[in-house]
């Protein structure tokens, strides 16, 4: 019998391997508490703490009642990238990771994203993109709502993983630095970018949409570098 103060990770670990290799689908219950306890020779604390760990990591959830269990997690594309976000801001804070590099993955990310947009929106993209962003009605903007018109784009591009790497790395830079400092205080510059990409969206320009963002993020970049962020 494997009892020992790390004997819950090596059975978290263990039932970790088979959710990730699909021995234990999404959605699916795991075996009982007394089947575990029989399959890991351990007892029942162990097995507590093995599951609360893979709770932590939201890998699996209890369910009380009749029906209930332990059920392993169906992701969603929200909170594989609020977990992103929150991990990609605390690097950020320790200084793990620079402004730099995060405009960077911005540029391998968004760029691409512009493109695909252009050649895969909607008519419900177009109406989203227009009214995530007042000045594109020539209407006075703002920090979210700049904020707003990526996070439109993205999702315009109809790639899931798109989404759940590039919005979270875009809402983690924002909140490294601060609405105060927020690109959306470049003004009209922001704005014309803006106004420019929808336009090239709508004309279905999958390369002038990527030049475009590609030239803004570059602008973006400077701005941040111009007040020592």
């Amino acid at each position: 019998m494997v009892e020992s103060k790390t004997a819950y990770a090596v059975v978290a670990e263990k039932i970790r391997r088979k959710i990730l290799d699909g021995t234990f689908a999404p959605g699916s219950r795991l075996p009982s508490d007394a089947d575990l306890r029989e399959a890991y020779a351990v007892g029942q604390s162990t097995i507590r703490e093995a599951l609360r760990t893979l709770s932590s990591e939201h890998l699996v959830r209890s369910v009380r009642g009749v029906n209930g269990g332990t059920f392993v997690t169906i992701p969603t594309v929200g909170h594989l990238g609020s977990q992103l976000e929150v991990g990609v801001t605390l690097l950020a804070s320790s200084d793990s990771i620079s402004i730099d590099d995060l405009m960077e993955i911005r540029h391998v990310t968004e760029v691409p994203a512009a493109g695909y947009a252009a050649s895969r929106r909607t008519d419900e993209d177009l109406d989203k993109l227009r009214n995530s962003d007042p000045s594109l009605r020539s209407e006075e903007s703002s920090f979210s709502s700049h904020s707003t018109f990526h996070q439109q784009i993205v999702e315009a591009a109809h790639n899931p993983l798109l989404e759940v790497v590039t919005i979270p790395l875009f809402n983690a830079l924002q909140n490294i630095v601060g609405e105060a400092n927020a690109a959306a205080n470049i003004g009209s510059s922001v704005s014309h970018d803006h106004s420019a990409l929808f336009d090239a969206i709508v004309r279905r320009d999958s390369m002038e949409a990527m030049s475009l963002m590609r030239r803004h993020l570059d602008s973006v970049s400077d701005y941040y570098r111009s007040r020592g962020l």
